[in-house]
């Protein structure tokens, strides 16, 4: 079975028509929705996933902005991924830290803990984050949508 954390770019991209990424993006969510429903996918992702999309939801809801984005988050079956124990995170930084040999560190905590999220379930980054793409294979897979290998 494949095992997905999918960051919210790929959402909020799905939702909106004039992001460049919109085509590969709103084919990946749709295709995800079917592959979840045949049970041939597992989702997962971090609390941060549904705050980041709730924020940019409400964002673009504002009057002067015209219709609310609607990413369809709330109508997948994505689990969440979050720690049981602080150990679960000092082991992961631990990890990253010696896997990391010479790259710079990450500047950005909410990526980290998509990594974490896709390292602790065992699955593969779905991101559109050119800075969280050049992480592939540090501690998990992070891919592009149009470059999941679908069941």
């Amino acid at each position: 079975m494949v095992r997905l954390v999918v960051d919210s770019s790929v959402f909020i991209s799905a939702a909106r028509r004039t992001e460049p990424a919109y085509a590969d993006a709103s084919t990946f969510v749709a295709r995800l929705r079917a592959a979840i429903e045949s049970g041939s996918v597992s989702a997962f992702g971090p609390p941060e996933l549904w705050l980041e999309v709730h924020v940019a939801e409400a964002r673009l809801a504002a009057p002067r902005r015209g219709a609310p984005l609607r990413c369809g988050l709330a109508t997948l079956s994505i689990a969440l991924a979050r720690p049981d124990t602080l150990f679960d995170v000092t082991s992961f930084l631990e990890d990253l830290t010696a896997r990391m040999r010479g790259r710079r560190p990450f500047a950005n905590a909410t990526d980290l803990v998509y990594l974490w999220a896709a390292h602790h379930v065992g699955a593969t980054v779905v991101t559109l984050d050119r800075g969280m793409l050049e992480y592939h294979g540090v501690v998990c897979d992070v891919t592009r949508p149009q470059h999941v290998r679908w069941p």
